[in-house]
C-alpha cells in the first residue's frame, strides 16, 4: 500500500496543499487566493474564516488531483506566514477578521518600546530577536489599549499555522519556530514568560498563548468535522508545523550549521543554520530552528524577484511576443537578454525598492546612470545585479553578527534563472545549489509530520530521502571583482540617496 505525507502552506494571499510520496516526489498541488483587505491605512487583514475554508478546499482538491485514497495520507505538516495574529473567542470561533504580517497598526506601540529606557532594552536579551509591529506581542498590546471589548473575549491568540492546525485537530499548541519569531518567548530559556509578558503591559494573555512543541511532535488527529471539510481521513496524524522560512529552508535540505537559504521571490528571504543564536538587533530575527537544537537566523526585505515582474509587466512587449511566437516564458526570453551581456555588461545600477526596503521605509527604487547608448537590455541586466545586491546587503548583516556561510541553497522564482543562480554565486562567491522541489515549504512541512509518524527515523535521514539537487554553480573568480564593484557604487548610491528620498516622499504627500 502506498504512503504520501500531505505539506500545507499558507502565505499571505495562497492557501495551498502538497501531497509528496516518501521520496518528496510531488503528486499533487493545489492552491486558493486569500483576498487582502485594507480597511484602514497601515491595516492588512484576511478573513480568518476564509483562510480556513481555503485551505480546506485546497486539500480536499489536491486529494481528488492525487487520484488516491485519502487513508494512504499518514501524515499532515503544517507551515503558514509567521506574525500576525489569529484571535478567536472562548467557544473557538473567529474574533473578528486576522491581522496580517503586513500590518502596522502597532507602530506607535513599537515606537514606544523603542524609546530610550523603553521596554526593549529589557525584552530583547531574552527575546533575542528584532520586534517590530506585525508580531504577535505589538499587536496584543495594540488591541488591549484599542479594543479592549475585543480584549476581554479573546480564548486563544495563534499565528496562521496554529489557526488551521486548530481548525484540522481541534488543539492548541504552536511550535518552537513559530512561536520564539513572536517576541512573546523566552528563547533563551525555551519557556513562556509572565515576566515578559509584563513588561510589555499583557500578562493576562499568558492563558491564551498555546503552548509550544518540536516541529515533528504530533499535535493531534484529524477530527470528524475537519475530516468532512478537507476530505482527510478522520484520525490522521497532524504535527506541530513550523514558520513558512523555517519549513523552506527544510525543503531545500538546509538543515546543517553553516548552510545558507536564499529565497528569491516576492521577498529577499536570507537565513543561515547556525549552532547559537546570534543576538545582534542589526538583523531580522534570530528564532529556534525546526531542526533541534540548531537556530536560524534571518534578515529580509521586500526587495527580490517581484522587481523583474513588474518590470516585465511595464516595458517588455515586444519580449512577450516574441516568447508567445516560440512557445516559452517571456522570463526565459529575459534571461537570454541578460545572459548576452555578461558579468560587467551594463553600468547601470538598479536599487529593487519597488515594493520596500530594508536601507530606509521611504526608498525608492532607481536606475542610476542611463544613457541613450544604454537598451533595455542593459537595464534588465542592472534589474537581476540590483536583485542580488540587495540580498548580499541582508547576508553580510549576517556575517556581521557572526554567521559563517559555507554553501548556499537558492529557491523562488529566481532559482529558475541559470543567469541569475550563477550572479548570486558569483557576487556571493559561494557554491550556490537549486533543490528540484517547486513547493519547499511545503514539503517542509510535510518532511517534519515523516519524522513524526516514523516514516524517517530524523531530519538527516529525511532531507537524503525526499530533497534532490539539479543545479551546483560554482563562483566564477574572473566574474567576481565585476559584481563586487558595482556593488560598492549599489552602496555608495544607497548613501547618497536617503535626503533625496525624504524629499520625494514629501512630494506625493
Amino acid at each position: 500500500m502506498p504512503s504520501y505525507l500531505l505539506g500545507i502552506d499558507n502565505g499571505l494571499t495562497v492557501s495551498k496543499a502538497a501531497i509528496f510520496d516518501l521520496q518528496g516526489r510531488e503528486i499533487a498541488v493545489q492552491g486558493h487566493k486569500v483576498s487582502l483587505s485594507y480597511p484602514r491605512p497601515a491595516w492588512v487583514e484576511r478573513d480568518t474564516e476564509a483562510v480556513w475554508l481555503t485551505t480546506a478546499a485546497s486539500i480536499r482538491e489536491a486529494i481528488q488531483k492525487a487520484d488516491i485514497d485519502p487513508r494512504d495520507i499518514v501524515g499532515v505538516g503544517n507551515s503558514a506566514h509567521g506574525n500576525g495574529i489569529y484571535l478567536v473567542d472562548k467557544s473557538g470561533a473567529p474574533l473578528g477578521p486576522s491581522v496580517t504580517s503586513m500590518d502596522n497598526r502597532a507602530s506607535q506601540v513599537i515606537d514606544e518600546w523603542f524609546q530610550p529606557g523603553g521596554v526593549h532594552d529589557q525584552t530583547f536579551p531574552i527575546i533575542m530577536t528584532n520586534t517590530w509591529a506585525a508580531q504577535m506581542a505589538p499587536l496584543l498590546a495594540w488591541f488591549k489599549r484599542h479594543r479592549p471589548q475585543v480584549w476581554e473575549q479573546i480564548g486563544h491568540a495563534f499565528e496562521c499555522k496554529d489557526y488551521i492546525k486548530f481548525r484540522l485537530t481541534g488543539t492548541i499548541t504552536s511550535d518552537f519556530s513559530d512561536i520564539s519569531g513572536t517576541s512573546l518567548y523566552d528563547s533563551r530559556n525555551r519557556r513562556l514568560s509572565a515576566e515578559l509578558l509584563d513588561l510589555y503591559g499583557i500578562g493576562d494573555i499568558l492563558p491564551a498563548l498555546p503552548q509550544p512543541i518540536e516541529s515533528h511532535a504530533i499535535a493531534g488527529r484529524v477530527t470528524r468535522e475537519a475530516a468532512a471539510v478537507t476530505g482527510l481521513a478522520e484520525g490522521t496524524p497532524v504535527a506541530g508545523g513550523m514558520f513558512d522560512i523555517n519549513a523552506s529552508a527544510v525543503g531545500a535540505g538546509v538543515i546543517d550549521e553553516g548552510m545558507l537559504c536564499i529565497i528569491a521571490g516576492t521577498w529577499s528571504i536570507n537565513e543561515v543554520v547556525t549552532r547559537q543564536p546570534l543576538i545582534d538587533d542589526r538583523i531580522l530575527m534570530c528564532t529556534l530552528f525546526a531542526v533541534p537544537g540548531l537556530w536560524l537566523a534571518t534578515d529580509s526585505s521586500a526587495t527580490s524577484a517581484t522587481n523583474l515582474e513588474w518590470f516585465v509587466t511595464q516595458f517588455c512587449y515586444e519580449e512577450k511576443a516574441a516568447a508567445e511566437a516560440r512557445g516559452i516564458s517571456v522570463y526565459e526570453v529575459c534571461n537570454e537578454i541578460v545572459e548576452s551581456l555578461g558579468p560587467g555588461g551594463t553600468d547601470v545600477i538598479f536599487h529593487p525598492f519597488l515594493f520596500g526596503s530594508n536601507v530606509q521605509a521611504n526608498a525608492r527604487a532607481g536606475f542610476y546612470g542611463l544613457g541613450a547608448w544604454h537598451t533595455k537590455g542593459h537595464m534588465l541586466r542592472a534589474l537581476y545585479e540590483g536583485v542580488v545586491y540587495g540580498h548580499l546587503d541582508h547576508i553580510n548583516r549576517l556575517k556581521a553578527a557572526g554567521a559563517q556561510m559555507k554553501l548556499a541553497r537558492l529557491t523562488g522564482g529566481g532559482a529558475r534563472s541559470t543567469v541569475w543562480t550563477q550572479m548570486f554565486a558569483d557576487a556571493l562567491e559561494l557554491p550556490i545549489e537549486v533543490p528540484s522541489a517547486t513547493e519547499n515549504a511545503a514539503l517542509g512541512a510535510a518532511i517534519a509530520a515523516g519524522i513524526g509518524v516514523g516514516a524517517y527515523t530524523d531530519y538527516v535521514d529525511a532531507v537524503a530521502q525526499t530533497v534532490r539537487v539539479v543545479r551546483r554553480h560554482e563562483p566564477q573568480a574572473e566574474a567576481t571583482p565585476k559584481y563586487l564593484a558595482r556593488y560598492q557604487e549599489y552602496q555608495v548610491l544607497l548613501e547618497a540617496m536617503h535626503e533625496p528620498w525624504r524629499r520625494l516622499e514629501k512630494l506625493g504627500a
